[in-house]
């Protein structure tokens, strides 16, 4: 699939904390806005753990602030069936960090790209979760659902037009 072709970016709680390190301060302001249009125009979806995981935060960052501000304006569910999250769990059940203190976001990010790539929707996970642990990455849990291999947080920035800094934590020439 040609990144154009995309129809709705399903968002990882780990792109959105990589956003901060690789936008500069002064330019988040402006990248959120771009987001949050996509949002309006149905191109983001992000199930509700996501938005927990970045926002229930003593003192929320930009990005946990804007998870939270956009959840009213989310065309697609916040919550994947049933069917889908039993399918997830069943296939690349070993997503789950069993070392998060709280419940994992990662199998919803899968079901509910899942369920939108099953209604015929265009779909990518936007994430930073490529590696395998104790547990398995995003990235081997699609290839293992037969979903899109997932797009990194710099990549789809760069698709959007969002301008990154050049290396994490460095300013851009």
């Amino acid at each position: 699939m040609n990144r154009g072709d995309v129809t709705v970016w399903v968002i990882d709680s780990s792109a959105l904390i990589e956003s901060k390190l690789i936008v500069s301060v002064s330019k988040q302001w402006d990248a959120f806005k771009v987001l949050e249009q996509m949002v309006v125009n149905g191109k983001i979806a992000m199930p509700r753990q996501v938005i927990k995981e970045v926002s229930e935060l003593t003192h929320p960052d930009m990005p946990g602030a804007w998870a939270s501000g956009v959840r009213g304006l989310l065309k697609h569910t916040l919550d994947a069936d049933y069917d889908q999250i039993t399918h997830v769990m069943n296939v690349a059940g070993d997503v789950v960090d069993a070392n998060k203190p709280d419940e994992d976001a990662d199998p919803y990010v899968l079901a509910l790209a899942r369920q939108l790539d099953t209604a015929g929707l265009k779909v990518r996970i936007v994430t930073e979760d490529r590696v395998d642990h104790d547990h398995i990455s995003i990235v081997t849990a699609c290839s293992m659902l037969g979903l899109e291999p997932p797009c990194s947080v710099r990549d789809f920035f760069n698709h959007c037009g969002i301008e990154t800094l050049t290396k994490k934590g460095s300013d851009p020439g």
